[in-house]
């Protein structure tokens, strides 16, 4: 993808995208309603907490390279 910089700038992009945020929030959305619907099988709950845990791992990478970013930044200021 690039120099850390790179990378820290093009997922700030995509992180303050409102169409990414929306996209994430709807893709939460539904899978949190099927963890609430008592109908649901244990099978498309497992679905559902498998989708939640990777969207977590999504938001979770991009805080690393934006924390990775700080401590470019920081080391290369002296």
């Amino acid at each position: 993808m690039g120099t850390v910089k790179d990378k820290a700038s093009k997922l700030k992009r995509l992180r303050d995208d409102p169409v990414f945020q929306e996209l994430m929030e709807a893709v939460r959305l539904v899978q949190v309603n099927i963890f609430l619907d008592t109908n649901s099988t244990t099978e498309a709950r497992d679905d559902a907490h498998d989708i939640v845990r990777a969207l977590g791992l999504i938001d979770d990478y991009i805080n690393t390279v934006l924390t990775d970013e700080k401590i470019f930044d920081k080391h290369n200021k002296e």
